[in-house]
Formats: structure tokens, C-alpha cells, sequence
């Protein structure tokens, strides 16, 4: 089997809050050669109805038995406070508390890594090819 792409996308508020997806942040698998920044935006469009422009991740860790995959955290946006009209467009999306991400069996130690990254102001752009959409 080819190692795996995935992408988690991470979009947050200044005031403590993450955008859900049915109780988890979104989230996909990256095709065979495929795009970081298209497949996150395409995620974050399809799964909660929020538009972004994904330039940055947060984070990057490698994943699968033998190492040989990529996780990617995208910065999916940092807000000021919830956006009201993204409830409103998608009903199996919520914001929640960042604190619910260490109750849910996301990859925490791939998130905590990227909340403290958004705490840090670091970030990192995603590679050439994934920018210039293929």
C-alpha cells in the first residue's frame, strides 16, 4: 500500500473556540498526487460549509506503520470570534470549545503540537506545488 497523505484542518477563534464537523475537525485523505491546500479547502467547503484560503499548516507529522506517511494540521483561519453564518449553512457543524479536541480521539499530540504552534504564531507554507493548485 502507498504511504497516506492526511490532512486535518484546523480553523479557530481568538477566544477559544474550533470549528467541528460532526463532532470532529474535518478531515480527508490526500489523493495520489494530489494538493495539501486544494484538498483542504475542499474539505473545509464540503464538510462545514467555511471558505478558506490554505496557504499555511501548523504542523507536520509522519504517520503509518513505518513512518512512511504525512499528517498535515492546515491552518484552516484564525477568527476574532464565532462567524455567525457557518451554523446556520451546515447543521453538523458546530464551534466547541478548544478543550473538546483533548476529549475526542483526534491525533492530540498532532493538535496540541499545532494549537501551540497558533499560540507561538509559527507556522509553515505548504510546499510549491500544493500552492500553485497541481
Amino acid at each position: 500500500m502507498a504511504p497516506q497523505t492526511r490532512v486535518i484542518v484546523l480553523v479557530t477563534t481568538r477566544n477559544g473556540y474550533v470549528l467541528l464537523h460532526r463532532d470532529q475537525l474535518p478531515q480527508a485523505t490526500v489523493p495520489n498526487h494530489g494538493d495539501l491546500a486544494l484538498t483542504g479547502r475542499l474539505t473545509l467547503a464540503r464538510q462545514t460549509g467555511h471558505l478558506a484560503d490554505i496557504t499555511h499548516a501548523w504542523t507536520v507529522r509522519s504517520i503509518g506503520p513505518d513512518n512512511d506517511g504525512e499528517l498535515w494540521i492546515l491552518n484552516g483561519g484564525v477568527h476574532d470570534t464565532v462567524p455567525d453564518a457557518t451554523e446556520d449553512t451546515h447543521p453538523r457543524t458546530r464551534w466547541a470549545p478548544i478543550t473538546t479536541l483533548t476529549e475526542n480521539t483526534e491525533p492530540t499530540a498532532a493538535i496540541q503540537e499545532a494549537l501551540d504552534a497558533i499560540d507561538a504564531g509559527i507556522s509553515i507554507r505548504l510546499p510549491a506545488a500544493s500552492l500553485s493548485g497541481g
